[in-house]
């Protein structure tokens, strides 16, 4: 419930709305957008001891006070959920004379392109507050004492191979800023229940963090000056001399994969030019197969045999005598590594400096990982959360490189690793919310929001579904989860209305992405141009897929109602499960294994892991047939093969199969993992099928399986109140971890060798809780409430 203070702060903001005048929302240029530069001048006597402003623009804004970068925002949202920030600039500004500067990067809202960037059909700025230095305030509302001018010499074209969806990258020329003017304000009012066209709510998540990293390792360089002297500089030892009319090309690499805000300074004594061209990719790559979306990649940091292929931006530099420049792209850049290619006018130019600064969300980690029978252990558990980390800026993103869209299929299993190394669920609140607030007709959510072009994936409004169930078992927010239920109802329904007269989902509208996983034989055709979909069922419009994870959502479902006390449809929702896995068996079942349309219609193309994976988690299979399926059909080469994130669901699978039946498997699932770091990767990929991305967090499966099979815990009741303490100690001689449970709790597991081949299994809460063990090949005991439990292991 919004509060009476919150209430009036969005009342102001409402009412201070404004944006440049004589303003037209497109450009004859080959452009996603354009920029307006807002400034605010003024002078305090003393330092500023506070000074909140709260503001909110469309589409995003870019705050700069005294030259700092302050700030970035909004986070994403949608006209009927916009966000405001509230920051503090105060310790930014100075006695004397102070400039606030904010750019607004507005995305025309005819545009398809920048499709991470919901907008509504009118650009604006709006900004409350004040500054108090001694007994002066002095205030900041955006409605008077603004000037405005629109930046015309930065283009953001679409159409580029590289950059499909993002639209980011930029071309700057040395163009003036338009004429200045005074803000128009809009005076918007509503009565009788009209919306404004943003209906603002505080923020929900805090700020992104910013922090400086070194980019200063030098891969090649062509220049006139010497490597080293590059070097020395990169790392803020002195300038560097770039003579006239000379030409400098580079390739830089980081430590780590990043993604940073990027800035070049350059100065000049006499009046000259740079060119400056900056082409960033995630790894050294070879010849790609089909780009952008199919690649080739080996070690990503293999200068010789691969190169550098990427977006890039170009900026032509104006330095006139005895002045710097500075050239920051407005938003962040993702790379490993980059080229930088600068050409010298006419006069020689100096390059002060080059600042990379880390951006991401805040992610604070309370887990932690030891594994001493698997020294790569570690490094996996690293490589999960920075891919964590680089995946999470206002939102959870598929891919920072390409895309960093929110998918609700990608967000279900990433924000359950969130929860176990963090127990912060604020991104994941606004991921579900988001996500509710998409609902179209049929009642389905969107598959990815907010995004300016609308699209819907079969699977992913399931997935959504079990996002809610997640977050209840680990925050036990009853209130939360029962606000969801009209919705999850409405999402059930739909596919309700597509079971047919086999008892089978099917039918589904064509404009629905039936995509199930990157598969290398499920490709696109020119009778069905959807890629990621089993080729069996193409033509009858039936997948076995989606009938068992329906099933399965519908169990999940039905045990949220009971937990939230609103049972009244979970036997419905039960009935409606077990029916669907009854005509799974008896359609698409060959007396072997499950097939991904009906059996009648089965080829050697008609068998993936993914439904052997799925009929053992929706109950289709047999309990004493899951082992044996899931064996078999994962040593079968003819069975189509679950990605990296699938691998999620496979994991779960064999752990349904039986101890055996996952231990065994959970020695060699990781093989793909080791491959990436032997290949230098410091971010999971995407796939191996494409090898687009190097960075995407649905591969960060390595926590949740350390964290609830290998360590062993797990909640059983919402909120954590319960828990399974299952430690899987065959899986290693020693281990030390520690697994964040809920807002409010943590466990710490570890486990030693005795010196007559005992174990000794130990599990510490930060709060009593009810637990439940069980070790290998015994029997579950409930221990009642306890903080500390001991356990031996002959």
């Amino acid at each position: 419930m919004t509060t009476k203070e919150e209430q009036a702060i969005v009342n102001r903001l409402q009412a201070n709305w404004v944006w440049s005048p004589d303003w037209v929302d497109s450009s004859t240029g080959n452009t996603v957008g354009r920029i307006a530069v807002f400034t605010r001048r003024f002078v305090a006597d003393s330092k500023p001891s506070k000074s909140l402003l709260q503001l909110s623009a469309d589409t995003r804004y870019k705050l700069t006070v005294n030259g700092t970068r302050v700030a970035v925002g909004p986070a994403r949202g949608s006209p009927l959920i916009w966000y405001y920030d509230t920051i503090d600039i105060a310790p930014f500004a100075q006695a004397g004379e102070n400039e606030i500067k904010i750019e607004v990067l507005r995305c025309f809202s005819s545009s398809r392109g920048a499709m991470p960037f919901g907008r509504t059909a009118i650009p604006g700025l709006t900004v409350v507050g004040s500054v108090q230095a001694g007994d002066h305030s002095i205030e900041l509302d955006s409605a008077q004492g603004w000037e405005v001018q629109t930046d015309d010499s930065i283009l953001f074209p679409m159409g580029l191979i590289d950059d499909n969806f993002l639209h980011i990258y930029e071309r700057a020329s040395p163009q003036a800023l338009g004429i200045l003017a005074t803000p128009k304000a809009y005076n918007i009012k509503t009565l009788n229940g009209e919306l404004a066209p943003w209906r603002l709510r505080a923020r929900s998540i805090p700020m992104p963090t910013q922090e400086a990293i070194n980019v200063n390792t030098v891969r090649f360089c062509q220049s006139t000056l010497p490597v080293d002297e590059w070097t020395r500089s990169l790392s803020g030892a002195h300038p560097l001399t770039l003579p006239g009319a000379s030409r400098h090309v580079l390739e830089l690499q980081a430590d780590l994969h990043s993604t940073a805000f990027v800035r070049w300074t350059f100065r000049a004594a006499s009046r000259s030019r740079v060119k400056l061209k900056a082409t960033y990719s995630e790894g050294y790559e070879l010849e790609p197969r089909a780009y952008p979306f199919f690649r080739t990649k080996a070690d990503r940091l293999d200068a010789t045999a691969g190169r550098i292929i990427g977006p890039y931006d170009e900026a032509v530099l104006d330095i006139s005598a005895d002045s710097q420049v500075n050239y920051e792209p407005f938003w962040f850049r993702t790379f490993r590594v980059f080229r930088l290619e600068v050409d010298v006018g006419p006069e020689a130019v100096e390059f002060v400096s080059f600042d990379a600064t880390q951006t991401h969300y805040p992610l604070e980690v309370k887990g932690s990982w030891s594994d001493h029978s698997d020294p790569q252990g570690t490094q996996m558990w690293d490589v999960s959360i920075r891919t964590m980390r680089n995946c999470m800026f206002d939102g959870y993103s598929d891919c920072p490189f390409y895309e960093q869209l929110q998918y609700s299929g990608d967000t279900r299993a990433v924000g359950v690793f969130h929860y176990l190394i963090s127990g912060d669920d604020r991104l994941m609140r606004q991921a579900i919310t988001t996500f509710a607030s998409s609902v179209t007709a049929e009642g389905l959510t969107q598959s990815r929001f907010p995004s300016h072009v609308p699209q819907i994936i079969a699977a992913f409004p399931l997935l959504w579904i079990l996002q809610v169930c997640d977050h209840h078992i680990y925050f036990g927010d009853t209130a939360y989860a029962r606000s969801f239920i009209p919705r999850i109802d409405g999402v059930l329904d739909f596919f309700d209305r597509h079971v047919d007269d086999l008892g089978l989902v099917s039918g589904l509208p064509e404009d629905v992405w039936q995509y199930v996983d990157w598969v290398t034989t499920w490709g696109a055709t020119d009778d069905h141009p959807d890629k990621g979909v089993p080729t069996s069922g193409r033509t009858s419009n039936r997948h076995t897929y989606f009938s068992m994870l329906y099933a399965l959502v519908l169990r999940n479902a039905a045990s949220l109602l009971r937990d939230v006390g609103r049972p009244g449809n979970a036997t419905e929702y039960e009935a409606r499960a077990s029916n669907l896995t009854e005509a799974v068996r008896k359609h698409c079942y060959d007396g072997r294994f499950f097939t991904d349309s009906t059996a009648d219609v089965a080829d050697e193309l008609a068998y993936s892991q993914h439904c052997q994976v799925f009929a053992v988690l929706s109950g289709a299979a047999e309990e004493h047939e899951n082992a044996r399926i899931l064996q078999e059909s994962f040593a079968d080469t003819r069975f189509s093969k679950c990605s990296y994130m699938m691998q999620f669901y496979a994991l779960r699978a064999f752990s349904l199969a039986g101890d055996e039946a996952y231990e065994t498997y959970y020695r060699h699932v990781w093989a793909p993992w080791r491959k990436m770091l032997a290949a230098n990767l410091t971010t999971w990929e995407e796939d191996d099928v494409r090898q687009r991305s190097d960075c995407h967090a649905w591969g960060s499966v390595p926590l949740y399986e350390f964290c609830t099979e290998v360590a062993g815990v797990r909640p059983l009741a919402p909120g954590c109140a319960k828990v399974l303490f299952k430690p899987r100690v065959r899986l290693s001689e020693r281990i030390d971890a520690t697994v964040a449970l809920g807002g409010e709790n943590v466990a710490r597991v570890s486990w030693r060798n005795g010196t007559e081949g005992e174990r000794f299994v130990e599990l510490t809460l930060e709060k009593p809780t009810v637990v439940v063990s069980q070790l290998p090949d015994g029997d579950e005991v409930n221990h009642g409430t306890v903080q500390h439990l001991h356990l031996l292991v002959e």
